[in-house]
C-alpha cells in the first residue's frame, strides 16, 4: 500500500506540474502571438495641443508600417518613435507595448507618451506663419490651437539674430512687466527690431536684440520714471538702439 501511494503522489504531482507547464507553455504562445488591435496616445497635460490625440494616431496607422493586426512583437517600435520624431511639433516621443488578459485571453495595443513643443515666439509675414520654440525649431500652426505669445512679423535675416531674438523673447515672457507691455516685434531686413507695445501709439526702435535686458533696463526706467506723470503718447518713438541711451521723438 506504502508504494502505491507514493506511486499516486508521484503521478499526482507530474500531473500538476505537466499542467502548470502546459499552462506557461500555452500562455506564452499566445503571447508572443498576440496582435495589435489599437494605438492609445497620452499627450502631456503640460502640453500644448497644436495635434490631438486623434491626429497623432492616424499619424502612425498612415505610416505605412505595419501596426493594426500585425504581431505586437514584430511591430518595430524605434522606428517608429523616429517616424513621429521627424513632425517638429512633437517631442519627447516614447513607443511601448502593452498587452492585456482576460483569463486565458490576450489582447495587444501600442501607447503613445509625447510632448508637444512650445513656442516661445511666432513668427507671420506674408510667405510664412509658423512657431519657433526655444530652440529654434519651427513649429507648423494649427487652426485648432493658436498659443498667446509675441508675434514677430518680417523675415529673421541670419542664424544670429534669430539666436538672440529668441534669446530677447524668452526673456520678456518671463517677465510680468514686459510680458504685459509688448505685443509685437517687426523685424527689419537689417536684423533690428521695431517693438510695438500694447498702450499708445509710439514705436520702440531696439536696433538688434544683442544687449537686450541692458535696454530694457533703460526703457523701464524712462517707462516708470520719465512717463510717469507726462504719459508716452506724446511721442512718436522711442529709441534705446544705442546702448545707455534713450532717444524719445515727439510727435
Amino acid at each position: 500500500m506504502k508504494v502505491i501511494k507514493k506511486i499516486l503522489v508521484i503521478l499526482a504531482w507530474l500531473c500538476l506540474i505537466g499542467a502548470i507547464g502546459f499552462t506557461v507553455y500555452y500562455a506564452y504562445s499566445e503571447w508572443i502571438a498576440v496582435r495589435c488591435q489599437s494605438v492609445e496616445v497620452r499627450i502631456n497635460p503640460s502640453s500644448p495641443r497644436f495635434m490631438d490625440e486623434d491626429e497623432i494616431a492616424g499619424m502612425i496607422e498612415k505610416s505605412g508600417l505595419p501596426i493594426i493586426g500585425h504581431r505586437l512583437l514584430a511591430i518595430d517600435i524605434n522606428q517608429l518613435e523616429a517616424k513621429l520624431s521627424s513632425f517638429t511639433t512633437l517631442n519627447n516621443v516614447e513607443i511601448f507595448r502593452k498587452v492585456e488578459s482576460k483569463g486565458m485571453s490576450f489582447s495587444g495595443k501600442l501607447v503613445i507618451n509625447v510632448d508637444q513643443r512650445t513656442p516661445v515666439l511666432r513668427i507671420k509675414n506674408a510667405i510664412e506663419d509658423y512657431y519657433l520654440d526655444p530652440t529654434g525649431i519651427r513649429i507648423p500652426t494649427s487652426p485648432k490651437y493658436v498659443e498667446r505669445i509675441l508675434i514677430a512679423t518680417g523675415t529673421i535675416p541670419d542664424e544670429t539674430v534669430k539666436r538672440n531674438l529668441l534669446k530677447m523673447t524668452d526673456y520678456v515672457n518671463k517677465n510680468q512687466f514686459w510680458s504685459a507691455q509688448i505685443e509685437q516685434v517687426f523685424i527689419q531686413a537689417n536684423g533690428e527690431l521695431l517693438l510695438v507695445p500694447q498702450v499708445g501709439d509710439c514705436l520702440i526702435e531696439f536696433g538688434t536684440p544683442e544687449d537686450y535686458e541692458i535696454k530694457f533696463r533703460n526703457l523701464k526706467a524712462v517707462y516708470q520714471e520719465g512717463f510717469k506723470n507726462i504719459g508716452w503718447n506724446r511721442y512718436k518713438l522711442i529709441s534705446v538702439k544705442y546702448r545707455n541711451q534713450v532717444v524719445c521723438t515727439k510727435k
